[in-house]
């Protein structure tokens, strides 16, 4: 690729945008890729998981492919904890090789994004991925 035509580099693109919330479709608009649909299977699928890592004080991949059933096609999760919002969590995503990877994904064309609470008070994100 072009030097010239790459997206500038997360951190500088958000320190030159303070007020600058992320998602997944800016994230992706950022690296030229095609937007995503809002799945409301992918949605319950991760409203299961942040709940569920919510209930244990856990932040894992638990039942993953449990959860993607007979689907087929890509899929890919994304979990975090500690964030108050999704616009943290994406960020937090975005700074980790492997989640940044699956938010990238050409093969998947819908998504779905959840939070639970834990009696702990900490809040798990769940992001999940598909077709």
């Amino acid at each position: 690729m072009n030097r010239a035509l790459m997206p500038l580099p997360l951190a500088a693109f958000l320190a030159a945008t303070p007020a600058f919330a992320l998602d997944i479709n800016s994230f992706r608009a950022q690296h030229h890729l095609p937007p995503l649909v809002m799945s409301t299977t992918l949605a319950g699928m991760a409203y299961e998981q942040a709940h569920s890592m919510a209930g244990r004080n856990h932040l894992d991949h638990n039942g993953f492919r449990q959860r993607l059933g007979f689907s087929g096609g890509m899929h890919a999760e994304n979990v975090a904890f500690g964030c108050a919002d999704a616009d943290c969590a994406y960020k937090m995503w975005a700074r980790s090789a492997g989640h940044r990877a699956n938010m990238l994904l050409r093969d998947v064309t819908a998504y779905g994004l959840a939070s639970a609470t834990g009696a702990n008070g900490r809040k798990y994100w769940a992001l999940e991925l598909g077709n």
